[in-house]
């Protein structure tokens, strides 16, 4: 599919709720006519998503994904901020919504516990789009269960070892980089968890099995045979990679039920249009009694989601 800017606009009173400050409106307003702006060819979802984060980094939007520190827009990552670029981009288009979200969450364990060293390297890089970001977490018998995953760290001379693989991991193939996590006490459990940063020409790292899906998006299967990092891949403390995960996830987490909701807006601005304009026994669809009930019921679950999600947020 081809993206292509929308007549269709999404609605900004929720803006006048008193989950935000007047920053996150400013925010929300400056994205709107620019996501509607916006032209991507869809069809090479991998394509598209470098067009994308290449997009997203020169309107300075990539900013809002890492602290001032970094070269961001806030002092701080914000869950209000996160929740309603989301929930703009989805609107237009889940492949930009991805892109952004993903720079974000690839890169959240640095900005928690990077060096001053690793943030310079890899924040500034994400923030601008020149870096595509990815996090690998789950593995074909670890999705949930974070702490039953096989991969494993082992350290050698002058650096760490991996061995083991990754699926299901957004931007796979793509990213620059991946923040890894891997066991170095495997019988430890969620204790003995390790993040490390992967740069995707590392040797020992195959990133070739992609995963295809219904809807665009970019997926892969990771797999680490004997892939080598220096120790200055080490992310965070030793066997303190289960909660950094958390802690990364947390930050994003009100920000997918953003994204969500901005496709809910879609889906019922599309809807209330084709009601509007497709005619039936002399009148209106819309004109219909059961129509207008069945998108009144569509109208109260948007707005009950959208207050659930800046609550969250808040």
């Amino acid at each position: 599919m081809s993206f292509v800017p929308t007549t269709l606009v999404p609605p900004t009173a929720h803006l006048a709720l008193p989950f935000f400050a007047d920053e996150h409106r400013t925010l929300a307003r400056d994205m709107l006519p620019w996501a509607a702006a916006q032209t991507v060819d869809e069809h090479d979802d991998r394509a598209a998503c470098r067009d994308w984060v290449q997009r997203l980094g020169s309107g300075g939007w990539l900013r809002y994904c890492v602290p001032a520190a970094a070269g961001g827009a806030l002092e701080r990552l914000d869950s209000r901020a996160l929740v309603l670029l989301r929930e703009t981009l989805a609107f237009h288009s889940p492949l930009a919504d991805f892109a952004f979200a993903m720079q974000g969450l690839g890169s959240g364990a640095i900005t928690l516990a990077g060096t001053l060293d690793q943030q310079a390297r890899y924040l500034r890089a994400v923030a601008s789009g020149e870096k595509i970001a990815a996090f690998a977490l789950s593995e074909p018998q670890a999705g949930s269960d974070v702490a039953a995953m096989a991969l494993r760290a082992q350290p050698v001379a002058g650096g760490w070892r991996l061995d083991g693989e990754k699926t299901w991991i957004s931007n796979g193939g793509l990213a620059d980089f991946y923040c890894v996590f891997a066991k170095t006490e495997p019988d430890a459990g969620a204790r003995g968890i390790t993040a490390f940063i992967v740069d995707a020409q590392a040797p020992g790292l195959d990133s070739s099995e992609h995963i295809a899906l219904m809807a665009p998006h970019p997926l892969a299967t990771l797999r680490f045979d004997g892939c080598t990092l220096g120790a200055e891949a080490l992310l965070g403390e030793r066997n303190g990679g289960f909660k950094l995960a958390m802690r990364t996830l947390d930050i994003f987490r009100a920000s997918v039920a953003g994204a969500a909701l901005g496709m809910a807006r879609r889906a019922l601005a599309e809807a209330v249009a084709h009601a509007q304009s497709r005619r039936m026994f002399g009148q209106t669809l819309a004109d219909f009694q059961l129509t207008q009930a069945k998108l009144g019921e569509m109208a109260a679950l948007v707005d009950a989601g959208a207050l659930l999600t800046y609550r969250a947020a808040w």
